[in-house]
């Protein structure tokens, strides 16, 4: 008896969890593409809710509010002209509400026109939903 019982509670600790099904998940990535003529450019996705994120193309979020840190990835016609910004665009902060079963494109709007103040304190660029699918 004891060695069914000692089998089981094996068992129940190695099989896996029943996974969550597909509908309860929202999904975040960035926009395929740089827009360019739109000032619109794709984003990599850092954090979610402040746990450190692989490079991946899409991430499975639950349904819910969310944290997302984002780094702009910049068009290289650009880089030259932010050549007085000290550390390249960082990253921001970007807070959403998603729906389960909803697919979140995540882009970031660059103003080719900001000052010098503006590069320096990164107020040239922000996060934005670009569109849910």
């Amino acid at each position: 008896m004891r060695i069914l019982t000692c089998f089981l509670t094996l068992l129940i600790l190695i099989l896996p969890a029943q996974p969550t099904p597909a509908a309860d998940w929202a999904w975040m990535l960035s926009i395929p593409h740089a827009i360019s003529g739109e000032q619109v450019y794709k984003v990599r996705i850092v954090e979610i809710d402040g746990e450190a994120q692989k490079e991946l193309l899409r991430y499975a979020v639950p349904a819910g509010k969310h944290t997302i840190k984002v780094r702009m990835l910049l068009d290289v016609q650009w880089e030259p002209e932010l050549a007085e910004a000290p550390r390249g665009p960082g990253w921001k902060e970007l807070e959403l509400e998603v729906t389960a079963g909803k697919t979140y494109l995540l882009a970031a709007r660059f103003n080719p026109d900001a000052p010098i103040e503006a590069q320096l304190d990164r107020s040239y660029w922000e996060p934005f939903v670009y569109r849910v699918d």
